[in-house]
């Protein structure tokens, strides 16, 4: 009943394995899904010591680039207050190798979306996001860089962009994706009601 009330908004849906329950991907958020094998950092950490280390690390980069300062809750995620989350966490870990990661909210676009799910299975929990809190006329580009060094300086790697006419087979796929998107036309705008 959920699938098919979300998909006359203009929902798609993927099922996953990671935690984390519903949540929305889309326009206006910066998603970050880091592949690591944990059994290969140095030191080798758990999987609970990386999504603590993804959590620190978003609040880090929001504080320091944002002047955002969260607060402690006992759930996973970013929150701005007691009821208001910016960023959340899913990830799975599987033979030590991690998939999916975090959505932080930057533009105003993701909260009507949220608006119409129950994110994460927390109810009473609304979405926030960079540009409303931080009062900044802000970009999903204008943070990548920040994030990928906040990223590189928590987990203690070094990162480089890849450079997609270069980089073989998975370049080529991703190309193919970015024309895909793109030939599918804009996003559909989440109506008032």
């Amino acid at each position: 009943m959920e699938r098919a009330r979300l998909t006359k908004f203009g929902a798609d849906f993927v099922t996953t394995s990671r935690g984390g329950q519903l949540t929305y991907h889309g326009p206006g958020q910066l998603v970050g899904y880091p592949l690591l094998d944990l059994g290969r950092t140095s030191p080798p950490i758990g999987i609970r010591e990386y999504i603590c280390n993804m959590q620190k690390m978003i609040q880090g980069y929001l504080s320091s680039a944002h002047k955002l300062t969260h607060v402690p809750s006992e759930h996973t995620g970013v929150f701005l207050d007691p009821t208001t989350k910016i960023a959340s966490i899913g990830v799975q870990v599987r033979h030590r190798l991690t998939t999916h990661g975090f959505a932080m909210n930057v533009t105003q676009e993701p909260l009507g979306w949220f608006d119409k799910v129950v994110a994460c299975g927390l109810a009473g929990v609304k979405a926030g996001c960079i540009a409303l809190a931080a009062g900044e006329q802000i970009q999903v580009h204008d943070v990548v860089e920040g994030v990928v060094d906040a990223f590189s300086q928590s987990y203690g790697r070094d990162t480089r962009k890849l450079e997609l006419e270069s980089a073989g087979e998975l370049g080529e796929a991703i190309l193919e994706l970015e024309e895909e998107i793109l030939e599918a036309g804009d996003w559909p705008k989440m109506p008032n009601s």
